[in-house]
């Protein structure tokens, strides 16, 4: 079972020979980005030939950037970066590196970003021949390992799931920041004088093991070590739960929600143990979700005030449609709050009816909350909402 990787006393490591036998950092690139822009404009890219087959390698020469746009999605052979070159994709697009059964291989030189707020899937290896900043807030999986040269530096944000090993050479330095956290399935083994920093973030693998003078396996002093952040659609409602490996002077967790992935509400508070090395599970709820796609997102305040948000989590509620009515009972001369757990495609029909079925007040909305002022006498009465893809009734009691 993977664990956060902890310092053994004694552990020694041999000298790491670094090899890359295989990996086509210079062989002959058959695809060559040589323009910053649009990775889908044939014009950013000598003679016109777009990189977009797995039988092709591709070369992002040195200090140009590449961007794959929403809705593109491209299998590639080997990718090799230049000097202070990089890579964005965005949050509909999508890049293979390899294949399932064809692996292929990333290889970043000196001052290399890559941005993924969409998908990178690297079927082969990730070599660092020196410094590689990792920004990400949508996939990035590494189906093989990720290889560092000596003095090699990763700068991590966000989620990276290795399904290989981690192997660093001397001087190996890995910095986690903004509650990042890499997962390794495999192995860490890493050279002398080898470190592990962060701000807030966690790092988990199967083991470590590391060479003199290092402090990488017992660097990982992170004040939250997040183990996983998920959200699980039920029938009526859906769970956010979370867990951490250990906490250092952390006070709450908040859980924020949001129909767009920009703008963020708080959904729920949680206080958190605060000092632990043991796991400690969390879980909050979300009474009304909305049908659709809702965002969900974690943060973590320390009891300095010091504030870390974690990972965004995307849920498609399949859930029925529903409107409420409150308060019930409601005063006479207060509002009466009608919300739709749903977002209306159409116009929506709002009637308010007494018992014998006279229609008091009629309104038409496209809103998914209406406050009705009420100046009626005591007494039971109905809310009838009406569109082509909701029909419901709501009672609700009128007290002075």
């Amino acid at each position: 079972m993977p664990r956060l990787i902890s310092i053994r006393s004694g552990t020694k490591k041999a000298l790491l020979t670094f090899s890359l036998v295989g990996l086509s950092m210079c062989g002959f690139a058959q695809a060559v980005f040589n323009n910053t822009g649009s990775w889908e404009d044939d014009t950013r890219w000598l003679g016109n030939n777009i990189g977009d087959d797995i039988s092709e390698d591709v070369q992002i020469i040195a200090s140009r950037v590449a961007l794959i746009n929403n809705g593109s999605d491209y299998t590639i052979g080997n990718l090799t970066f230049g000097n202070s070159s990089g890579l964005t994709i965005n949050s509909a697009g999508a890049l293979n590196v390899g294949a399932d059964g064809t692996p292929k291989n990333v290889t970043a030189g000196n001052f290399t970003a890559i941005t993924v707020t969409g998908t990178l899937i690297i079927w082969g290896d990730l070599v660092v021949l020196n410094s590689l900043s990792l920004n990400v807030s949508g996939t990035l999986i590494i189906k093989g390992n990720i290889q560092m040269a000596n003095t090699a530096s990763i700068s991590v944000t966000g989620n990276v799931d290795v399904e290989g090993d981690f192997t660093g050479g001397d001087n190996t330095n890995v910095t986690i920041s903004s509650g990042g956290h890499i997962n390794v399935d495999g192995s860490v083994d890493v050279g002398e004088d080898s470190n592990l920093t962060g701000p807030p973030g966690s790092f988990t693998a199967g083991n470590c093991s590391q060479g003199t003078g290092s402090n990488f396996c017992n660097g990982g002093v992170l004040p939250v070590d997040l183990l996983f952040f998920r959200a699980v659609a039920r029938v009526d409602r859906v769970d956010l739960v979370w867990a951490t490996a250990s906490e250092l002077n952390a006070d709450y967790f908040e859980v924020e929600k949001s129909d767009d992935g920009l703008t963020y509400s708080l959904l729920a508070r949680e206080s958190a143990m605060g000092n632990s090395t043991e796991r400690i599970d969390y879980q909050v709820t979300d009474e009304k979700p909305r049908p659709g796609k809702t965002y969900y997102r974690l943060r973590q305040a320390d009891i300095d005030g010091k504030v870390v948000t974690f990972d965004v989590v995307l849920v498609d509620f399949n859930g029925l449609l529903n409107a409420s009515v409150y308060p019930n009972p409601a005063r006479n001369g207060t509002d009466l709050t009608i919300e739709l757990n749903f977002k209306p495609k159409h116009p929506v029909e709002i009637v308010l009816l007494d018992l014998s079925g006279h229609q008091l007040e009629r309104l038409m909305t496209t809103k998914e909350l209406v406050k009705l002022p009420l100046q009626l006498d005591a007494g039971m009465y109905l809310v009838r909402v009406t569109s082509p893809e909701y029909k419901g009734m709501n009672k609700f009691l009128v007290s002075q």
